[in-house]
């Protein structure tokens, strides 16, 4: 089990390798996660996104320019390619096919690149968009083969016009594949979620997995409990630094261990119902939030 502080020194030394455009230090500090029993998909969330969100707050903050960053992308986007080439190997296809894209004009593309590789974890056959694709260009991409799903990423809000256009037009080819969109933009407060035919939404990468196959009628073999145990972590570890508060904090306000706090978060840690209503009463935040739904809350512990 990887602890926190092995996690966040991880993250530091991957940073900096990256930041030093250093390849085979970022290599060998995703190589160490994984000889810590960090698996694949834990990986690409908990290191790799982790820390390519950390790069690009520091771009935003004028403390790195735009060719560090964008070499930071790069190298990021060949050690997921070598990750991906390990797991490719031991999956078993489903049988079904998808085409993922950024949305035309959004060149932000590591998170429509996680959603297709962890596709291909699953077992999905996956066309992957390397860059922005045109409406009318993706459309007849889409045409030309025999796609059951089609994943669209927005990170930027001013591009979610393109995204319900493209949409629409997607949904008028015959048979129409089901569409799937995700991406950074759908988490800001100034964008309503009103696309136009879109058959699922999707704000994280295992919803996005779970969404994918519900889709297409995929009943069996979900989501592993590990991926379930991430899932729950990452969003806890949001949800509290959204709040600005310590685990300790969260520890205190919940009455469950800080080191229990610590495993839950990093996904390392079975849970409770109770544990986890104890934990939203903590965050003042609803189980829906938590991605759990369906579920009528009490004001118990």
């Amino acid at each position: 089990m990887v602890e926190n502080r092995d996690l966040e020194i991880l993250r530091m030394r991957y940073v900096e390798s990256v930041l030093a455009g250093d390849f085979s230090k970022a290599r060998q500090a995703v190589s160490d996660a994984q000889n810590r029993g960090l698996g694949v998909q834990a990986i690409y969330v908990d290191l790799l996104a982790y820390s390519q969100s950390a790069i690009g707050q520091m771009w935003h903050d004028g403390e790195i320019n735009i060719g560090v960053e964008h070499l930071g992308t790069v190298i990021t986007l060949d050690i997921m390619g070598e990750l991906r080439a390990q797991a490719s190997a031991m999956r078993k296809s489903n049988g079904f096919r998808a085409v993922v894209a950024p949305v035309d004009g959004d060149t932000h593309i590591v998170g429509s690149r996680m959603l297709s590789d962890f596709l291909v974890f699953d077992g999905w056959e996956v066309d992957f968009m390397g860059g922005p694709t045109p409406e009318k260009d993706l459309v007849e991409f889409v045409k030309d083969r025999s796609v059951d799903m089609v994943g669209i990423s927005v990170t930027i809000p001013a591009y979610i016009n393109n995204a319900q256009s493209t949409i629409t037009a997607l949904k008028l080819i015959s048979p129409s594949p089901k569409i799937l969109i995700g991406g950074l933009a759908l988490s800001s407060s100034d964008v309503e979620m009103n696309f136009v035919n879109c058959d699922a939404v999707a704000l994280n990468i295992f919803e996005g997995i779970t969404q994918a196959r519900n889709l297409v009628g995929i009943t069996d073999g979900g989501l592993t409990l590990e991926e379930h145990l991430s899932d729950l972590g990452a969003r806890i570890r949001s949800a509290r630094s959204d709040k600005g508060m310590t685990q300790q904090d969260l520890s205190n306000a919940s009455g469950l261990d800080r080191t229990y706090i610590s495993a839950l978060e990093q996904g390392k840690q079975n849970v409770t119902f109770g544990a986890v209503l104890r934990i939203a009463k903590a965050l003042d935040i609803s189980l829906p939030r938590l991605g759990i739904p369906f579920v009528k809350e009490s004001h118990g512990n």
